[in-house]
């Protein structure tokens, strides 16, 4: 990646306010204040420690807990060493995941945050506990209180129905474009559009012949055409994709022979379940506790070349993903009716162009048969307003946003201002070479 494209110094918060200053309400256990609140969570986490001590049975019982409902047979015959390892497992990446974002930091930062190594080194959830309450210092109590909730958190992705049955889901979804879409290809072409940021450096200057300087891209284009009520629809679509958010590795771009290419990085490698790692940031990002009410677990992306297009592929999956009147959490910062730019979230640029919503499908479950419905999030680029955020220079590059939700997203909720102070980070005069986390 070309370290001169993103530029900390002209990064802004979202809403210009004190990038310290983030509400802990979805985690409590991140909150540097937890122990002095004296909150009910804080009294039952306290007598959660207190049986935990009372007894190895006991000890055991708080850990079945975790892994088995209520006088499960599988949760009876567990052994304390088992669970304890099971345990072990989960917290060993929490450490992970922290290594991870203390390694997107810029180096001369990165040892003012690293994790202590009486923390680092106790793999047990009662040792843990113990430290919480009665750890050397603040920042001992923090981090094992954050290598508890982190691990916690991952405990949850991996027990959620949603994140469990995603690849079915994803199946599913690519079946119902199969049939709604791609069946009705009549031609495929690669395409090569050269492009490169415009005069008033808002907008983006493209041509499907490239010019000496200009930036490129290749599509594979899909030519479609379909009857569709009383009118035939023609349609090219000039890139299309589904994922499961957890089983994808993050995407970045690289130089070669003067052409982008996408290549494949692999973000959590050393997690044992490297994409929990992009759940996880989100969950956190937006204060979110349960992994279910993360929107784009499944999700399909479009690139059309206008507008225009856009309504005609918009029309076609209407008709083949769902009920109407079935779209939610919809925003259109492409609609002619946005005044001024939109935001999409608080750490979007106003020039980020996009169609997004969900759709919640209908399917049956494989062994009851019974109907029930999960949400894909859409996302519709026109060609112009995709290649904003490939272009490095411009404002809504997917980089300078995916920095901007680190810097502002996650460093002041993982590395708080009231345990590490803020000296150590400026972010106005960081100079970046971060990659962009994990999507």
């Amino acid at each position: 990646m070309d370290g001169r494209w993103v530029e900390a110094a002209t990064f802004r918060n979202g809403n210009g306010a004190d990038m310290w200053k983030v509400d802990h309400s979805g985690h409590p256990l991140l909150d540097p204040a937890f122990p002095s609140r004296r909150s009910r969570l804080l009294l039952l986490t306290r007598q959660a420690y207190r049986r935990a001590l009372s007894s190895e049975d006991a000890y055991r019982e708080e850990l079945v807990r975790l892994f088995h409902p209520l006088r499960s047979p599988r949760g009876v015959g567990e052994s304390l060493p088992a669970l304890a390892a099971r345990s072990a497992e989960y917290l060993t990446e929490a450490d992970v995941y922290i290594d991870s974002l203390v390694d997107l930091l810029p180096s001369e930062t990165r040892n003012a945050v690293r994790i202590l190594d009486t923390v680092r080194s106790s793999g047990d959830m009662r040792e843990l506990l113990g430290l919480t309450f009665e750890g050397a210092s603040d920042r001992e109590c923090y981090e094992a209180r954050r290598k508890l909730c982190l691990a916690q958190l991952l405990l949850r992705i991996d027990q959620s129905r949603l994140v469990q049955d995603g690849l079915r889901h994803l199946r599913f979804l690519e079946g119902l474009l199969g049939e709604g879409l791609w069946r009705h290809t009549r031609q495929v072409n690669e395409l090569t559009v050269g492009y490169h940021l415009a005069e008033d450096r808002h907008h983006i200057s493209y041509t499907s012949r490239p010019r000496e300087g200009d930036q490129r891209w290749e599509f594979r284009s899909t030519f479609l055409e379909k009857k569709q009520g009383d009118r035939s629809v023609s349609l090219d679509i000039l890139y299309h994709n589904c994922r499961f958010k957890r089983s994808v590795n993050p995407v970045s771009f690289e130089i070669v022979d003067g052409r982008h290419r996408v290549i494949e990085q692999v973000r959590w490698g050393d997690m044992k379940t490297q994409s929990s790692g992009s759940l996880l940031s989100k969950m956190i990002r937006k204060g979110i506790n349960n992994p279910d009410e993360v929107g784009d677990i499944i999700g399909a992306m479009f690139i059309v070349a206008d507008n225009d297009a856009l309504n005609d592929l918009l029309t076609l999956l209407d008709s083949c993903l769902g009920s109407p009147f079935g779209w939610r959490n919809v925003t259109d910062t492409l609609s002619p009716e946005t005044v001024g730019g939109s935001e999409l979230n608080s750490w979007s640029s106003k020039e980020y162009k996009v169609f997004k919503g969900d759709v919640d499908i209908l399917a049956r479950a494989p062994l009851s048969g019974t109907l029930y419905r999960f949400p894909v999030e859409i996302q519709i680029y026109t060609l112009e307003g995709f290649l904003r955020t490939v272009c490095g220079a411009h404002d809504a590059s997917h980089l300078a946003l995916k920095l901007r939700q680190f810097l502002y997203g996650l460093v002041p909720r993982v590395f708080p201002r009231e345990i590490y102070g803020e000296d150590w980070l400026d972010p106005g005069t960081t100079r970046s070479s971060i990659e962009s986390e994990a999507k």
